[in-house]
Formats: structure tokens, sequence, C-alpha cells
């Protein structure tokens, strides 16, 4: 623990989306430590639209240095510009290390992963688990333990997001030139997952679960796909019976916010929109397949969690080996029914 306040602080954020998210409370609480002090957030340039108009930083800087050496040493140079005192990394990245460690900030502080802990003035040791792998836990507690070891509390643990004015005038355009009305509810569905196609669940079981839905609750779907995903949004339009709302490109991450915030209900795959609703207290199912729920196993309240355990799981693999056994043994008709309990749980509906 620091004996003076620190007075400029820079913070590297996580890379995956959910994981920014999820860390978010921890962003808040270093905040609420350090009220005096000037704090700015590090992330690569699509994530800076997440925490974009976000109250727990002065400035926002964009970390480009996986383009190569160049861009890593133009970036320490950057850093050493602004003359921070503090660094904590929630990356496990040997070159984030290094390009800190090069920008000459005195105190720098993250976990012993990824090759850093030489490069590190103080190490937080993961807690491991019979085979000296890290423990799953869900991750708002290991980025609590982060800056616990630097005596800050960690704080409610509910991720914390902001939409900016601006946003929040650009989605009220879109929702109108795709013909959604002004207080009309929708159903979102956010089919994919940047991860891998291993966290897919097939095409043929969204479109089915997405028309069982809209018979049932009286209410359109959306579909919220990110770069890349057209093929899988493609698939399900195609299987659908009902007609969803698709936007013509993937909605950026800054407008996803206001779109997710207003929805009745999210289905989602265990990806980032996922923890959009989170923030937003926005009731949400989500179809698990390859990922251990350990990590995400936290602030779930408002949402339902179907999974199945299989011998071969969960594996963390990006494309499945075997036969998906994960995902498609999950159907349609299972997933409506954990809808079903949310609503009694909730009043969804």
């Amino acid at each position: 623990m620091q004996v003076d306040p620190p007075k400029n602080i820079l913070i590297r954020g996580p890379n995956p989306i959910g994981d920014l998210i999820m860390a978010t409370t921890s962003f808040a609480a270093i905040r609420k430590r350090f009220p005096e002090a000037r704090i700015t957030m590090l992330v690569r340039r699509p994530q800076v639209k997440v925490v974009m108009g976000s109250d727990y930083f002065d400035e926002l800087m964009i970390d480009d240095s996986n383009q190569g050496l160049a861009a890593m040493f133009r970036l320490a140079r950057q850093l050493w510009k602004a003359q921070f005192d503090y660094c904590i990394l929630y990356t496990n990245s040997l070159r984030t290390a290094i390009t800190v460690a090069l920008a000459g900030i005195p105190e720098r502080v993250g976990f012993a992963k990824g090759g850093q802990s030489p490069l590190l003035t103080q190490v937080v040791k993961p807690i491991l688990n019979e085979q000296k792998k890290w423990l799953p836990m869900p991750m708002p507690e290991i980025y609590g333990r982060l800056i616990k070891s630097i005596g800050i509390e960690p704080g409610t643990g509910w991720p914390r997001l902001t939409v900016t004015e601006t946003c929040e005038l650009r989605a009220q355009d879109l929702k109108k030139s795709l013909g959604i009305g002004e207080h009309e509810k929708l159903i979102g569905l956010a089919p994919g997952a940047a991860f891998g196609q291993s966290k897919l669940w097939p095409p043929a079981h969204f479109a089915g679960m997405a028309d069982k839905l809209t018979e049932k609750y009286g209410l359109r779907t959306i579909i919220l796909s990110g770069p890349g995903e057209e093929t899988n949004t493609r698939a399900i339009v195609t299987a659908m019976k009902s007609k969803p709302v698709v936007t013509d490109k993937p909605v950026d991450l800054d407008l996803l916010k206001p779109f997710i915030r207003d929805l009745a209900l999210l289905v989602a795959t265990d990806s980032g929109p996922r923890h959009f609703a989170t923030a937003f207290k926005v009731p949400t199912v989500v179809i698990m397949g390859p990922t251990d729920p350990r990590w995400s196993g936290a602030n779930l309240d408002r949402q339902e969690v179907v999974r199945h355990d299989v011998s071969c799981g969960p594996c963390h693999k990006k494309i499945c080996p075997l036969d998906h056994r994960c995902m498609i043994g999950i159907t349609p008709d299972e997933v409506m029914g954990r809808i079903a309990q949310l609503d009694d749980r909730l009043g969804v509906f």
C-alpha cells in the first residue's frame, strides 16, 4: 500500500469485452479511494466505446501496442510524457508490462501471470487449484483481489456502464430508422461470440426459440450481432417464421448499451452482451456451453444460465473437436422453460 496517495494513475483494462465490463466495479472503487487523483484508462480501440462516458476515469488512451514494436515504443513514449506515478494492470501480458516499464512508471501492480512478474513492483499471486492452474472464480472477485492488494476495498461487485447524451441521440435515430416504436419493448437475441464457434448455439435452435417467444409474449425480437457474425445472423433469420428487427451492419459497442438497456429480455450466448445486460439489470437467459460458469458466476440475480454438464467440458476450446454436445443438447423448449422461470421470478412480461 502506498504511503503517499498516487496523483496520476494509469489503469490498463482487460481486453475481452465481458471481462472489461466485470472490471468496472473495481474501477469505480479505485476512483472512490483516490478521488483527487487523475485517472487514465488505457484500453484497446474497440473497448473505448464500452467505457466511454463513465465517471471512474478522467481520460481515455488507446493501446495499439499489439500492432508491432514501433507501436509499443510509441505508446511507451506517450505514457512516459504523461508522467504516471502508479499503474494497475488488469491484463496478464508481457508486452503490456514491458510498455509500462519502458514508460518509467515507478509503481506497477499486476498478477503473477503471462511472464510479467519481473517487470512489476508489486505482484499479486493467483489462487491455484490442485492442478496448479487458476482456481475458477467470478472475475469481479479476481479483480477485487487485485485492488485489495493495494489497500482498496472492492466495492459492490456490480458493473457500471454509462450512456452518453450523444450516444442516446444516435440510438434514437437508429431505432427510428429500423421502425422501432418510441416506447416499444423488444426481446433481444445475441447469438454471436467473439471467442469462437464453440460458444454458438445452432441457428435453427435460435430461430425456433425466437418464433416461440414472439408467439407466446407478443413482442418482436431484435438480433444484435457483432462484426464477422453476419453469416450466423443470416442463417437464423432464414430459419425464422416471424420477422425480427435486423440492422444492416453490426451495432457499435457504444450503441449496444442503450439498445440492450431498453430490452424487455435478452437471450444470449456467454459473450459480451450478457454483461451489458447485467450492468443495466436487464433480465437475461444465457446459453452456455464450453466455458466454466464459475468465471462469470456473479450478479446472477436477474439471469438464468442454461448449460449441460458434459464429460468433455468445460473445455474452453474455441472450436469443438467432437460433436458440440454441450450446446446442441440445449433445446429451444428448455430455454423457453427457463425464460418462463425468469418471468415468474421477476415479472419480465
